[in-house]
C-alpha cells in the first residue's frame, strides 16, 4: 500500500512540475497518443469522475472539502475491515483491498494538503469525430478503479457461506447413503 501512495504523489509531483501546472495557470499540455490520451495538470475539487458533493447539498467549497474528506476515511475504514476479516489464504483480496488503500489515501492526502486533487492524465473517447467523454485522473485514480473492480469479482466469484456450510453438512450424509 505505501508503494501505491508512493508512486501516486511521485507521479503527480513530477507530472506537474514538468507540466509547470494547469493550462489555465500558464501550464502546458503534452499529446501522448494524439486525440486519445494527453498529459494534463488538473485541479480535481471532487471525487471519482469529477462529482463533487458540495454540489449535492448545496455546501460551500469547505466543507465539500469537509465531507469528501469524512466520505474517504469512512472508505478506507470500511477497506481496512475487509482486509482485516479477510482469511489470510484470500490474499489476493488483500492485493486489492491495498490498491484501494492507496489510491484513497494518495488523493486524500491531496485534498489536506492542496485543497483538490491533481490529476495528471486526460483519456478521451471520441465517436464519430465528436469527443464524448474527456476524463482526466491520476495514478491513485487507476488503483482504486481497478481494486475496487478486482475485490468486486473476488466477492462475487466467492462461495456463500451458507453454501458452504450446506456442502459440508451434506458431505457426510453422502459418504453414509
Amino acid at each position: 500500500m505505501a508503494g501505491g501512495v508512493a508512486v501516486d504523489l511521485a507521479s503527480k509531483t513530477l507530472l506537474w512540475s514538468y507540466l509547470a501546472g494547469p493550462p489555465d495557470a500558464g501550464g502546458r499540455t503534452v499529446d501522448f497518443l494524439p486525440g486519445f490520451l494527453r498529459l494534463v495538470a488538473s485541479r480535481n475539487p471532487g471525487i471519482v469522475f469529477g462529482m463533487n458533493p458540495a454540489d449535492w447539498f448545496s455546501l460551500g467549497a469547505g466543507a465539500g472539502q469537509v465531507l469528501t474528506a469524512v466520505l474517504t476515511v469512512l472508505t478506507a475504514g470500511l477497506i481496512l475491515y475487509v482486509f482485516a476479516d479477510s482469511p489470510r489464504s484470500r490474499g489476493w483480496t488483500h492485493v486489492w483491498c491495498a490498491l484501494i488503500l492507496a489510491g484513497a489515501l494518495g488523493n486524500l492526502y491531496d485534498r489536506l494538503v492542496y485543497g483538490y486533487v491533481r490529476d495528471v492524465f486526460q483519456f478521451t473517447l471520441t465517436v464519430g469525430g465528436k469527443a464524448v467523454w474527456p476524463f482526466v485522473f491520476n495514478a491513485a485514480d487507476v488503483f482504486l478503479v481497478f481494486g475496487v473492480a478486482m475485490l468486486a469479482l473476488a466477492i462475487l466469484r466467492s462461495p456463500r457461506p451458507d453454501a458452504a456450510a450446506e456442502a459440508h453438512a451434506e458431505a457426510p450424509a453422502r459418504e453414509r447413503g
